[in-house]
């Protein structure tokens, strides 16, 4: 039932746990009362059209089994089989979505090799259905998305080959993104999901009155909220809460640790390319000036060269021309011998 409207009233929304923290995720949908993990789901499955609704569910065990030693383990947080015999995996994820679609159709895989008992037929094995709730969208281009659902499909006409894969993507940064441009008068009629990504994301949703609101148009909101706050003030639960914050605020100074020392490796990088890119202008420079230098030598040679052959040319000349005056003289001397012979003989 609703709580009345003075409790709203009173609500510390700063004691209330993160919903994206997996533990309190946990707390909520995967532990105790089912109702809020049958409303959230048939959210989910209203929002991508697909007509499955659901009335009852069971909690399962988060654990993946493992086929051998050399098996990953893998542990979901929250496992689920609905009252029409889906399988669905439920994970939050903040980090690591470099990996996720990965590791999503693997644990689909996983879950799927499970479920096939011996004698079974293969077309009578239900579907295994994976939702990610995730920090921010895979690709830019779905950046403003928020619910994005894959399937099996024909690549030539769109259809879809079969139901047993169904993998929806919930990104609660786009949704953020939204949110932070309603009041609380735009969320009466929204889908049902995205008032419980409301309250998922309620950390940085900016008007409180907005979630207030929402709780009062929805019974199972309100009693998951109402949940909420009553795991949030034990202590014994705040404190598990906490140590997993911890550890993921841990997770992510390392990650920011490595980006940095990634970054200062870059930059070192960057500077000893610039360094060694300055070099080899340097050594370009000094080879264009040799190269210059040598151009200019080779210029000087060819005009020597050219000077030289008009020297062998000339002195070619000059010499044809000695002999020719010799020939010359030879013949004048010639002709002077056989005059003086013939004076001499008629003297």
């Amino acid at each position: 039932m609703k709580k009345d409207r003075k409790w709203l009233d009173n609500l510390d929304f700063s004691q209330l746990m993160d919903l994206r923290v997996d533990y309190a995720f946990k707390l909520i949908f995967g532990t105790g009362k089912t109702i809020f993990l049958i409303s959230l789901l048939n959210a989910i499955f209203a929002s991508a059209g697909i007509r499955r609704i659901i009335k009852s569910l069971t909690i399962l065990s988060p654990n993946l089994e493992k086929r051998s030693e050399q098996d990953k383990l893998s542990i979901l947080d929250v496992r689920a089989e609905l009252d029409d015999g889906s399988d669905v995996l439920i994970e939050m994820h903040l980090y690591d979505l470099l990996n996720l679609k990965y590791k999503t159709i693997r644990s689909w895989a996983r879950a799927y090799g499970e479920n096939l008992k011996a004698g079974e037929e293969y077309r009578l094995q239900k579907p295994v259905i994976c939702v990610s709730f995730v920090s921010e969208a895979f690709d830019e281009k779905d950046a403003d998305r928020i619910h994005k659902c894959c399937k099996i499909a024909d690549i030539a006409s769109g259809d879809v080959f079969t139901d047993v894969l169904e993998l929806h993507y919930i990104n609660m940064k786009a949704f953020i993104k939204a949110i932070n441009g309603m009041d609380k008068a735009d969320m009466a009629d929204k889908p049902m999901l995205e008032k419980w990504l409301a309250v998922i994301t309620e950390k940085d949703v900016a008007d409180k009155a907005v979630i207030k609101a929402i709780c009062e148009q929805e019974e199972d909101i309100n009693m998951a909220v109402a949940e909420l706050e009553l795991k949030s003030m034990d202590k014994y639960e705040r404190q598990a809460y906490q140590r997993r914050q911890d550890d993921i605020l841990l997770y992510f100074m390392n990650i920011n640790n490595r980006d940095k020392k990634i970054a200062e490796q870059e930059r070192a990088l960057a500077d000893k390319n610039k360094v060694l890119a300055n070099k080899d202008k340097a050594l370009a420079d000094k080879d264009k000036i040799l190269a210059d230098k040598d151009k200019a030598l080779a210029d000087k040679d060819k005009i020597l060269a050219e000077e030289r052959k008009a020297r062998e040319e000339q002195d070619k000349a000059l010499a044809k021309e000695r002999k020719a005056r010799e020939e010359q003289a030879k013949a004048l001397a010639d002709k002077d011998r056989i005059i003086a012979e013939l004076l001499a003989k008629h003297g």
